[in-house]
């Protein structure tokens, strides 16, 4: 997206607009700065033609009144609404995120269970605005937005309400037909049902990458689909609302039992993706556990990278070749990666994770509900210059969650090439075998530490060949 680069315009002597993200037959909607709370929030600019329509007006002001008084947690709030010199503006309380539309965009479609635990969310907060009489209308995977908390946020609300009560008629050309339900398209008053429809249109472009355009079925699209999200998401599509779940709650329901009721975690399908940072080594971690378990036994035995050897060493001096020398490297910088959350990942304490005290920690972002909610973090560590890595090292004060490792000499690929899963306990040593400069290290849980859920690395070691 390119910045605007126009003189900036000031809204209501306080708005200053910064940043075009988006154009409809509904308006423009801006990132701006709110100069006299001094913070980031987001403008929406009503098209004139909607803004001269008395009726469309009266109907947006009567949203925007209900709307102004909700407090929900998985909700933007309407923060301020107004006119000034013909221009009908209404201000959004700012999420730092990702829309899921962008999401899919960049790194392909969801893990089932992040889809599962965000629509979840999505649908949470569709119930509590449903009981207070309010509905969206015009939901679409732009306006559900993923927090740096992994939390999934609904925006926008009021607009679709406004077309529905003032011109219901012209529903499909303001919004588009590809977001509404049938009988929004047909011009007719939809209800809460309607919500239900687009929650349904998230969710399947969310696992698949792809609308529906007709289509019922993400299993026919991604044949890793659990079939009791296939059949969730099919109920949510009926063209008749009375076919549709009765409410937002039902529908969760459907979806099967949350998160931390699952006894068996499934790991996620591999997914192809353009660019840097693919994901599609993580499950081959899992594919080639056998042959990593007896290649890292091996290697145990010629390493001291692990604990004691199986059988004892030799005598000083006894019959036998020498073992190879080894060495500790720290790494000279420590990056933070994110590439499947917002990419602003905790990185200013980065480099304690590698500086030779123990008594410091690099310390992840705070997953308030426990869940990591993405693929993976990651810290990669620079050895100043390749090496033959032989092993790894690690320490932390909270043990718990789990990593992989990857070592290389380019840094985008490292995700790709990611080992099996290791639980991190107080002292870790891993058998870590390649040559690179780079070592990934790949965080896929959080573990409950004294101020939050998060991952810590107390100190991150890699073990090389000497000379």
């Amino acid at each position: 997206m390119t910045p605007n680069t126009q003189p900036i315009t000031v809204i209501a002597g306080r708005y200053a607009l910064e940043e075009q993200l988006g154009r409809s037959p509904t308006g423009m909607v801006w990132r701006a700065h709110d100069t006299l709370l001094g913070r980031t929030v987001i403008v929406r600019l009503i098209h004139p033609e909607l803004a001269d329509d008395a009726g469309f007006g009266r109907a947006l002001t009567e949203a925007s009144h209900r709307i102004a008084v909700l407090s929900i947690p998985g909700c933007a709030r309407l923060l301020d609404s107004g006119e000034e010199d013909g221009v009908t503006f209404l201000v959004r309380e700012y999420v730092n995120g990702t829309g899921v539309r962008e999401r899919v965009g960049t790194d392909g479609p969801a893990p089932a269970e992040e889809a599962r635990r965000g629509i979840r969310e999505v649908l949470e907060t569709l119930a509590e605005i449903h009981d207070l009489g309010i509905e969206h209308l015009a939901l679409d995977a732009d306006d559900v937005i993923i927090g740096r908390d992994g939390v999934a946020r609904l925006t926008d609300l009021g607009i679709g309400t406004a077309i529905a009560d003032a011109r219901p008629g012209d529903a499909a050309g303001l919004l588009g037909a590809e977001r509404l339900a049938p009988e929004q398209v047909r011009g007719e008053q939809p209800d809460a049902r309607a919500d239900l429809f687009a929650a349904g249109v998230v969710l399947f472009e969310w696992l698949t990458g792809e609308r529906p355009e007709g289509r019922t079925s993400p299993r026919q699209v991604r044949s890793g689909v659990p079939r009791e999200l296939d059949r969730a998401v099919a109920r949510a599509l009926e063209p008749e609302p009375s076919d549709r779940y009765a409410d937002a709650r039902s529908f969760a329901d459907a979806l099967g039992p949350p998160p931390d009721e699952v006894d068996v975690v499934s790991v996620p399908e591999p997914r192809r993706r353009s660019g840097v940072f693919g994901w599609l080594g993580v499950p081959l971690a899992i594919a080639g556990g056998v042959a990593a378990a007896i290649a890292i036994g091996v290697l145990l035995r010629e390493l001291d990278v692990v604990g004691p050897p199986a059988s004892p060493p030799q005598p000083t001096g006894g019959a036998g070749a020498s073992p190879a020398p080894t060495e500790i490297v720290r790494a000279a910088s420590v990056t933070v990666i994110d590439p499947f959350g917002d990419g602003d990942e905790l990185s200013s304490n980065a480099l304690l994770a590698s500086d030779g005290d123990l008594e410091t920690a690099w310390r992840s972002e705070n997953y308030f509900d426990g869940v990591l909610g993405k693929p993976g973090v990651g810290l990669v560590l620079d050895l100043g210059r390749t090496h033959e890595v032989l092993g790894f090292r690690l320490s932390t004060p909270h043990p718990g969650y789990a990593f992989h490792l990857a070592v290389g000499d380019d840094p985008e690929a490292l995700i790709d090439a990611i080992g099996p899963s290791v639980t991190a306990a107080e002292r870790t040593r891993v058998a870590l075998e390649g040559s690179g400069r780079y070592v990934l290290v790949w965080i896929t849980s959080v573990v409950p530490t004294d101020d939050g859920n998060r991952a810590e690395i107390g100190e991150a070691e890699v073990v090389v060949a000497g000379a």
